[in-house]
């Protein structure tokens, strides 16, 4: 802050980092927006939910995904001036990164899965990676699923490897297309042709529903209620092999049936609604200083 002087410090979701950049340009006098404000799983136990109330309690410019974020920060007392209703810049990133995307073909070819053919999943959070009940259940279930004759593509997370070497059970790698973590753009190359999508990350939630794409969630709760019921369905890793099966039962219904909805965290234009509310805030200081 003090070698850069800026203006005006832009932070986006909710990591350590989120939190940090916050309190430092909190501390340094310098006018903070956050964005991906007001989500809230209404789970203390979640670090990120931590972040996320105290990040938004500081904020000047506190910029809400949908109308239940903006719901969510007034019903814990902030001020309604400071709440701007913009998207997600989620949806324009993921079809930016879609249309410029080379061929998909070569993606599928190269694990060898075909369209619709197969799940992908993805499993990093704490609760799920350091609890040993929880990793072995969820990793039994992803097998179980391919020995049905559903192929399941696993990027596997650092922390997820780092956890299955530390108890001597990479074995359960064996039957998966395992592999390491994918770039965005191959990522979303294969997520764009799952069938299924398994996970406990929160951006692929939202990703999902501008891919159109179903996602089975492996956690107790989520900050993006918004897709429940639609895109998404919270499952335990208990319950997430028959949770699977039934969905992959009706799956070309469902593919059809999310292919006609809108992503419920935006129109796309978010990232132009936050950048001029930016523009505006720097300049009317700067006038207001002159």
């Amino acid at each position: 802050m003090d070698e850069v002087e800026p203006s005006y410090v832009v932070v986006q979701g909710d990591t350590n980092a989120t939190i940090a950049a916050a309190l430092a340009a909190n501390a340094s006098g310098v006018r903070l927006g956050h964005v991906e404000a007001g989500l809230r799983a209404n789970d203390r136990r979640m670090p990120e939910e931590h972040n996320r109330i105290m990040v938004d309690h500081i904020a000047d410019d506190l910029f809400a995904a949908t109308q239940a974020n903006r719901a969510n920060l007034l019903a814990e007392g902030i001020d309604e001036e400071r709440i701007h209703v913009t998207g997600n810049p989620v949806v324009e990133a993921v079809r930016t990164q879609r249309a410029a995307a080379g061929s998909d073909v070569d993606e599928l070819e190269r694990i060898d899965v075909e369209p619709a053919e197969y799940v992908l999943a993805t499993l990093h959070r704490q609760e799920n990676v350091d609890s040993a009940d929880n990793l072995f259940a969820t990793l039994h279930a992803l097998n179980d699923i391919a020995a049905s004759g559903w192929p399941v593509v696993f990027p596997v997370h650092p922390r997820t490897r780092a956890m299955l070497r530390a108890l001597d059970a990479e074995h359960l790698l064996d039957a998966l297309i395992a592999e390491e973590p994918y770039t965005y753009e191959r990522f979303l190359a294969l997520a764009s042709h799952a069938a299924v999508l398994v996970s406990d990350s929160g951006g692929i939630q939202e990703e999902a529903t501008v891919l159109g794409r179903p996602v089975l969630v492996v956690r107790d709760s989520t900050e993006r209620p918004e897709a429940l019921g639609s895109f998404t369905r919270l499952v335990t890793p208990q319950t997430l092999a028959t949770e699977t099966s039934a969905l992959l039962s009706t799956v070309t219904r469902t593919l059809a049936d999310l292919d006609a909805l809108p992503s419920p965290f935006g129109d796309g234009h978010a990232t132009e609604r936050i950048a001029e509310h930016i523009r505006s805030a720097v300049s009317t200081a700067r006038d207001e200083s002159a």
